[in-house]
């Protein structure tokens, strides 16, 4: 069951919100969860079935009939999108996908990184969604692109070690990355800003955990 997540950051657009509300229609997507604050934006194109949050940003009286409302304190150990990630976890959602989740503040756009580890541990596949996709590798990973799609890698734990990558333009193999050792040698590779040169990308990852952009 797949189900997609909106948070209160940059918006995403119109595009967007409208594949979202047609993948709802037939079914591939089987319901759509938004935060508080993601509700005002939201509800100009549909309303979602479930929202989540503290209700800090939005009269709950604001929110339909139609529409859940799962409420917390507003003080409280988790962000709005964290408990949103759970609550859709112990629903039995095996795949999510999560917008507005760059742009906004930026401290709360680095920790929307987190809800995909949080996903991963509760079992379930998820990916940050915009202008380009993210997705949290620590094992094998593959995806069908465009040619010339961007593709990007970055350490997200400390250290990533890169056992091999195909169908890009520069490929590595047997490769350690670092977030802070190393980096300043004239010879270590950031991993932003490749490309893939068919039609399907592959990375393995065999130590560590990395950040994976993508144009899709």
């Amino acid at each position: 069951m797949k189900g997609a997540l909106f948070l209160n950051g940059e918006p995403p657009t119109a595009e967007a919100l409208k594949k979202v509300l047609s993948e709802r229609k037939n079914g591939s997507v089987s319901a759509v969860y938004c935060t508080d604050g993601a509700y005002s934006y939201v509800k100009d194109v549909f309303l979602p079935d479930v929202v989540v949050g503290d209700f800090d940003s939005l009269n709950r009286d604001e929110v339909g009939d139609c529409v859940e409302c799962v409420s917390f304190p507003t003080d409280k150990n988790f962000t709005d999108g964290y408990l949103a990630v759970k609550i859709m976890a112990e629903r039995g959602f095996a795949e999510i996908d999560i917008f507005g989740g760059y742009g906004g503040r930026p401290d709360m756009a680095e920790s929307n990184y987190l809800l995909l580890v949080l996903a991963e541990q509760c079992g379930v596949r998820a990916r940050l969604c915009g202008v380009l996709n993210a997705y949290l590798v620590s094992g094998y990973f593959s995806l069908r692109l465009k040619k010339g799609a961007l593709f990007s890698v970055v350490p997200f734990t400390d250290s990533v070690h890169i056992l091999y990558m195909k169908g890009l333009k520069y490929a590595l193999s047997d490769y350690t990355m670092s977030k802070t050792a190393w980096v300043a040698k004239d010879d270590y590779v950031m991993g932003v800003s490749n490309a893939s040169v068919g039609e399907s990308v592959e990375l393995a990852v065999d130590g560590g955990t990395a950040l994976v952009f993508v144009q899709e």
